[in-house]
């Protein structure tokens, strides 16, 4: 193999690139606008309650409709609920931390709810990379336990706070149905569109000369059926749409149709994840550790918020980056508080009534959907004075301008030294553990597909675990290549060894008919390249 022939993984992406990316609101009105709606019209039937200003809290139970976005109908309203219960869970639990504290509470209380604030943050952020939920992730969790232990400091009950929430957690499930009235197949043909078209331009570019092509695909796929799967619609036509297109990627031409299984359970993805050196474990131990040194350090420093610092810990590491991504994230997370804090001085200064506030944080949080997929800095530019105005104690505007500065610095800069610093060599463990799983997934699959005709329930599962672990362990190298690229140039030709060989073993379960087990004579090449 010439030197131009040897597998290379990708190039770092360019900082200024990332860091200056123009926001695009490119497919994000619809969800933005129900962001917005669902807390404005809680808040709105508060307020005529008489519940002034605190109606306002009930945004915390209002962001569970973002967890609810691009999910089928027929389970998205069990997500919303879902989302909703675990926040306000999370306001109660807080809530009674802080009340219990009171406002003039001493260090080591500080100093203990600070540790249970981390403690919520790893355990969150574990669950989210675990079950690769995505986007919010933990940030919203982490944003209602800080705001619910400081506003039952200071005057607001724990059982109005839980009525605030929930009022907003009900205001998001009926937000986020409603367009099952006139869409009632929106997400899963959006899915499975996006997966088609990523199989057509895979085969139309030839792209079986460039096997890292397929990984892209591969996602897309996965993707589309586990929506498909989740809307109880794997024997229709987008089902049927989706199987052909995958059908050419992989070259099959089978003339019966077998939907694959759908996403591996909770239960088992996180029994996949049960390793130290997995991508969600080193995740949350890196958000965890972050949130307690920093969180610490604002409580003995007398900052007023360090929940604040927690945030900014949990902003830059909740989703798993790699250290480049991770230290971008960073920087827009203090550029955008900078410049949000600016922006909340501005409506402070105007001392607007409840209604026009009710109106103010809506239109955050649909500005706050519509940018945070493509550039966090003016994302955070929104979050900054929609979490401040949602509640706190009544201190000097120059006082919290300056502690919310501070805080968020003190907790980026703990956060980009967690990312540097501890386990800087642990993407390698990660990459050679998340490589060895496929290895060991492959087998299992050539091992029981001697026997068992590849459309059986046990294959099927076999194949699908595998498929779930081959993207695995691409993010896993993906991420190496970022975090320490020498290594991952020396390591990629064996990655790619690896990444090959599962793939071309899925191909092989397609290519056989249905009914059969996989030939011996391909069982015993794919085998060979295995052990190799």
């Amino acid at each position: 193999m010439t030197a131009e022939q040897t597998p290379r993984p990708p190039a770092r992406p360019a900082v200024r690139g990332v860091l200056l990316r123009r926001p695009s609101a490119r497919g994000r009105w619809a969800p933005a606008s129900r962001a917005g709606l669902s807390l404005a019209a809680p808040a709105a039937v508060l307020a005529l309650c008489g519940f002034g200003t605190g109606s306002l809290l009930a945004a915390m139970g209002a962001f569970a409709v973002l967890y609810g976005e691009r999910r089928p109908y027929l389970i998205r309203w069990k997500v919303i609920l879902t989302a909703g219960a675990l926040l306000i869970v999370t306001a109660a639990v807080f809530g009674s931390l802080g009340a219990t504290a009171g406002p003039d509470a001493s260090t080591s209380v500080d100093l203990a709810i600070t540790a249970a604030l981390a403690a919520a943050a790893g355990v969150s952020v574990f669950v989210n990379v675990a079950l690769r939920l995505g986007p919010p992730g933990s940030f919203f969790f982490a944003l209602v336990a800080g705001v619910s232990q400081v506003v039952t400091r200071h005057g607001v009950g724990v059982g109005h706070l839980v009525l605030f929430a929930s009022a907003g957690a009900a205001a998001a499930l009926i937000v986020g149905m409603a367009p099952a009235l006139w869409s009632p197949r929106g997400p899963e043909s959006a899915a499975t569109a996006a997966a088609v078209d990523a199989a057509e331009s895979y085969v139309a570019s030839n792209c079986a000369a460039d096997p890292a092509a397929r990984h892209g695909v591969a996602v897309s796929t996965l993707n589309a059926w586990s929506v498909l799967h989740d809307a109880a619609s794997t024997d229709g036509e987008i089902a049927q749409r989706l199987w052909s297109a995958q059908q050419k990627v992989h070259g099959a031409s089978m003339s019966a149709f077998v939907a694959p299984l759908p996403r591996p359970s909770i239960r088992r993805r996180l029994r996949f994840a049960a390793r130290r050196d997995s991508h969600a474990a080193v995740a949350a131990t890196r958000a965890a550790v972050t949130a307690l040194v920093a969180g610490s350090v604002a409580v003995l420093s007398g900052l007023g918020r360090p929940d604040w610092a927690v945030l900014g810990a949990v902003l830059v590491l909740q989703l798993g980056p790699d250290r480049v991504h991770g230290s971008i994230r960073g920087v827009q997370r203090v550029i955008g508080t900078i410049a949000g804090v600016g922006l909340y001085a501005i409506l402070h200064l105007l001392d607007l009534q409840v209604g026009p506030l009710i109106v103010v944080l809506a239109v955050l949080n649909v500005l706050i959907e519509l940018t945070v997929a493509t550039n966090y800095a003016v994302a955070v530019l929104f979050i900054t004075p929609l979490a401040l105005l949602m509640g706190g104690p009544s201190t000097p505007l120059p006082d919290q301008i300056r502690e919310r500065i501070l805080e968020t610095s003190l907790g980026v800069a703990v956060a980009l030294a967690v990312l540097w610093l501890l386990l800087p060599r642990i993407h390698r463990s990660t990459t050679r553990s998340a490589d060895i799983a496929v290895l060991a997934a492959g087998t299992r699959v050539l091992t029981e597909g001697a026997e068992l005709p590849v459309d059986s329930d046990d294959m099927r599962v076999h194949r699908r675990d595998l498929q779930w672990q081959l993207i695995e362990a691409e993010l896993a190298a993906t991420d190496s290549a970022c975090d320490e690229p020498p290594w991952a140039r020396r390591y990629w030709p064996e990655h790619t060894r690896v990444r090959d060989a599962g793939y071309d073993v899925l191909s092989a379960c397609w290519r056989t008919p249905l009914g059969q087990p996989i030939g011996s004579g391909v069982r015993s090449d794919l085998s060979a390249r295995i052990a190799r």
